[in-house]
């Protein structure tokens, strides 16, 4: 049997029966209307996940240095070394450099090539849920979580985002999955599970290293445990299993292992693993409940409904039937990775990403209950609670783009109303109790603000939130034998938009960023003169020291670009 047509057969094959007493809904309406829901749930996906992904410029520290690795690999044709400004770097492994760099050969160098990988990566998330969901026989639930998924804050955030977050969040959501199925399934459908499971942690590792393993190994067999369904696996296929891991893994560490050796291992999995977790030596510390707040306000405009979810989860019975057992495994799903990650020193909120589809599986079965009328107060609540919620972001939508001093005039009245207009209708399905009238306007408030955001705000948040205009600037005063550094300053925008053109830290193991002037001494030996880029309030420092001289390149708000050459008293600065 070719390959092809076995996971045809896998993918068409009934599940096996779990349960004593399995309670399955059937789908509403006709094939017609479902396929018709099914192309709105990815119309709006790629609306949410792609739309204004190039409107604005890459940002923060993270961003246009993961852009520039993918950009070096791409122009080099080298896919094994993971270089930053031609130097090597082995912060992140090369799953999301290989996919940028793919997407740059479709689209072109620009920031929406950077950022579709994971936009492709959100949407293939929610695919993977909906699909698990309704291949179990719940075709309205698997919408609604869908729903829930696409129009949470974080994921959209996080689609919009050039890092390997989402790519890691994607994997394990396969992982995990793909891992449930196998426990529904006999003979080869079940080892046909169990390998994709398998190769989905090996891209996992691929994406973001052995935290892969860490978590989707948990959750299943803590879940299996709970469920009794460990003796539904075949183990005796566990050697066919970790084939199918090691085969995908090994496309990237065995080659940079052979090429880098113990250099490749001390800087990629003792300091990016083991201090990365046990210390806070990357300065990202934050108190221990850090990712309970995250979880919560991750899944807005929907977190009202964890409420009638968790107290719900005493009544779950798993071994009974496959509803309880797909909620009981979202619970562990969600449970795991956040106590994992509330252990570590070093906090970021797009580690937590790969728990936001096992929330949405738990909020898509409240609200499912909750169009369906039910009578439980503390469901009615979370509808209310909503409700209200929607109107003040609808407000507040307008006292932001005010406060950004977006023009209230001509066609911008339309996206300055539009989140409280729908907010309002929300409020006054509420009122009739017409539920799926409030899930309809719900939804189109955050399309609303999604489309409204870009249009209005992107533009004049480029020049507040990243440095490109004054990179493009300093770039283009490069001489042939200059580099740009920085000073004091962790923005590395002109990484990306210099096209690497950036000095290498000395002692860092990054892009230089002098943190004193007697730093600028040893790159300024080597480079006739360089271009730095600081803010003002350490101009005075450079100002101050005799053996330099500076020049000034561009200025963008309280930031500077300044040619810097050793040996010199007189100051050229311009304001």
């Amino acid at each position: 049997m070719k390959v092809s047509a076995y996971w045809r057969w896998i993918l068409t094959q009934p599940p096996k029966s779990t349960s004593k007493t399995e309670i399955i809904d059937e789908p509403d309406g006709s094939a017609k209307r479902r396929r018709y829901s099914a192309a709105l749930l990815m119309a709006l996906a790629c609306l949410l996940f792609f739309f204004g992904s190039g409107s604005i410029a890459l940002v923060g520290p993270d961003e246009p240095r993961y852009a520039e690795v993918a950009r070096e690999m791409y122009v080099s044709g080298d896919y094994v070394a993971t270089t930053l400004c031609q130097c090597v770097w082995f912060e992140k492994p090369a799953l999301f450099y290989w996919l940028a760099a793919l997407s740059y050969r479709l689209f072109g160098v620009n920031e929406f090539a950077a950022r579709f990988p994971s936009g492709a990566m959100a949407l293939l998330s929610m695919l993977a849920i909906y699909f698990a969901i309704w291949r179990c026989g719940f075709a309205r639930w698997a919408s609604i979580v869908s729903l829930v998924l696409t129009t949470s804050g974080i994921f959209i955030a996080y689609s919009h985002a050039a890092t390997p977050d989402m790519a890691l969040a994607a994997t394990i959501t396969i992982a995990i999955i793909a891992g449930y199925l196998a426990t529904r399934a006999e003979g080869k459908a079940e080892v046909g599970w169990m390998m994709l499971c398998f190769a989905a942690i090996g891209l996992g590792v691929l994406a973001k290293g052995l935290v892969a393993i860490v978590l989707v190994s948990a959750v299943l067999f803590i879940w299996l445990t709970i469920a009794g369904r460990l003796r539904f696996l075949r183990w005796r296929y566990a050697f066919i299993w970790l084939l199918a891991f090691a085969a995908v893994a090994a496309l990237w560490y065995l080659p940079v292992t052979l090429r880098y050796g113990y250099t490749f291992i001390d800087e990629f999995f003792v300091k990016h693993h083991f201090q990365r977790y046990l210390t806070n030596v990357y300065g990202h510390p934050q108190p221990v409940y850090f990712y309970l707040v995250i979880a919560v306000l991750g899944v807005l405009p929907w977190s009202f409904f964890l409420l009638p979810a968790a107290a719900r989860l005493r009544r779950l019975k798993p071994r009974l039937n496959e509803r309880d057992a797909l909620l009981t495994l979202a619970w562990v799903w969600a449970l795991v990775p956040l106590c994992f990650f509330s252990l570590s020193g070093s906090k970021l909120p797009g580690y937590l990403l790969p728990i936001f589809p096992a929330l949405a599986i738990l909020l898509g079965a409240e609200i499912e209950r909750w169009l369906d009328g039910a009578g439980e107060r503390i469901v009615q609540v979370s509808g209310w609670l909503t409700a209200l919620l929607l109107v003040t972001v609808g407000i507040g939508f307008i006292i932001y783009l005010q406060s950004q001093n977006v023009a209230f005039a001509n066609w911008h009245i339309v996206f300055y109303l539009l989140p409280s207009a729908f907010a309002v209708l929300a409020i006054a399905a509420i009122f009739q109790k017409r539920t799926k009238p409030f899930l309809y306007a719900a939804t189109a408030v955050i399309l609303s603000i999604a489309i409204g955001g870009v249009t209005l705000l992107f533009p004049k948040m480029n020049e507040q939130i990243s440095l490109k205009r004054l990179s493009l600037d300093a770039a283009a005063a490069l001489r042939p034998d200059e580099k740009i550094g920085y000073y004091i300053l962790k923005e590395f925008a002109a990484v990306f938009y210099a096209e690497g053109r950036v000095a290498c830290g000395m002692d860092e193991g990054d892009v230089l960023n002098a943190l004193r002037e007697d730093k600028l001494v040893a790159p300024l030996q080597t480079y006739p003169s360089m271009i730095f880029i600081t803010r003002h309030r350490w101009l005075d420092g450079l100002m101050n020291d005799g053996r330099f001289t500076i020049e000034f390149i561009s200025q963008q708000g309280d930031y500077y670009a300044f040619r810097v050459k050793l040996k010199s008293s007189k100051l050229e600065l311009r304001n």
